[in-house]
């Protein structure tokens, strides 16, 4: 059934309002506050009452108040069995991720769309609470202290079954100028290509003989001072940190990926219960109808395509 506009409205202020009162999530991107504002003069009334509940929420209680309060409606949809520490749904983030799936903020804390992703899955898994752990490799960690692992791609870890996915992994091209997204892998020919000194990029790009001139970096954060200056053209890179870097340094538009993408999902014991396994299934495709999951994946890549096959330069030998 197609749903109309007004329905649609609703939901994401639904979502939004579910993802800001998040355990230990920071909050709402401007991309979706300003969206959301432009809705409700679009909407007039219908705007207005929303945004009338809402406020009124904010002016009543504080944000921990309101996490405290939807933590009390929780309703657990894992029993005791299903986890390896009662009450608590423990979460595994890989130490080998970087941003924006999982880094370091500056008090310690592990933050990105992993962990965003994770307290979203946790709530709609009517989890009150939840423990976030660095972990070294998924197979040992849902064997011994953690009830899922996020960003496992599929078939990377044995006795692992992957549940969806809420992310891809690729490298992504990022030109200097504005493009339609793919480009031909011609384009790349005679042009001046920033990729990190000794990586996968770096590699993966000479392999392919596309004849462009390389200029390496000792970092990503130089290839993207370079875009925004113009003295590249354009830079490969993982597309998830390109996207990153892109709104960071305002610089740079998605050109397509080099390779062909990669599901992203969540890992879970291949032993763990059939309840385990169906209840996360169910929770993520849930975040990722109801529009929660795009709303922590746009706070760190802004608005970002999902990758595809489609997504891959035209002409990139298979």
């Amino acid at each position: 059934m197609k749903r109309n506009r007004t329905n649609t409205i609703i939901s994401v202020v639904g979502a939004a309002l579910s993802l800001a009162l998040l355990a230990g999530c920071s909050g709402v991107p401007t991309e979706v506050t300003d969206a959301l504002g432009g809705a409700g003069e679009a909407l007039s009334g219908v705007g207005q009452a929303i945004g009338g509940a809402v406020d009124g929420l904010l002016d009543e209680t504080s944000v921990a108040e309101a996490r405290e309060q939807r933590r009390a409606d929780l309703t657990p949809a894992l029993s005791d069995a299903d986890l390896k520490t009662p009450g608590t749904l423990t979460v595994g983030i890989e130490a080998a991720e970087s941003a924006p799936l999982a880094f370091s903020a500056t008090d310690g804390s592990l933050v990105g769309i992993d962990v965003d992703t994770a307290y979203a899955l946790a709530d709609e898994l009517g989890m009150a609470n939840v423990e976030i752990v660095s972990v070294q490799n998924a197979s040992a960690a849902l064997a011994s202290n953690c009830d899922v692992v996020m960003g496992v791609e599929a078939g990377s870890a044995t006795d692992v079954t992957v549940l969806g996915s809420y992310a891809q992994s690729a490298l992504g091209v990022f030109a200097a100028t504005e493009v339609t997204a793919p480009i031909a892998a011609a384009d790349l020919s005679g042009k001046t290509v920033g990729v990190q000194a000794n990586s996968v990029s770096q590699s993966t790009l000479a392999s392919l003989g596309l004849g462009a001139v390389e200029q390496t970096f000792s970092n990503l954060n130089e290839a993207f001072d370079a875009l925004a200056s113009g003295s590249v053209d354009y830079v490969v890179c993982d597309a998830y940190a390109g996207a990153y870097l892109s709104c960071t340094y305002d610089a740079g538009f998605f050109a397509g990926t080099l390779d062909a993408p990669v599901a992203v999902g969540v890992g879970v014991s291949s032993s763990a219960s059939q309840g385990l396994q169906s209840s996360v299934q169910a929770a993520l495709d849930a975040i990722q109808g109801n529009g929660v999951a795009d709303i922590a994946k746009t706070r760190w890549i802004g608005v970002f395509p999902a990758l595809t096959e489609a997504s891959r330069l035209s002409g990139v030998a298979v």
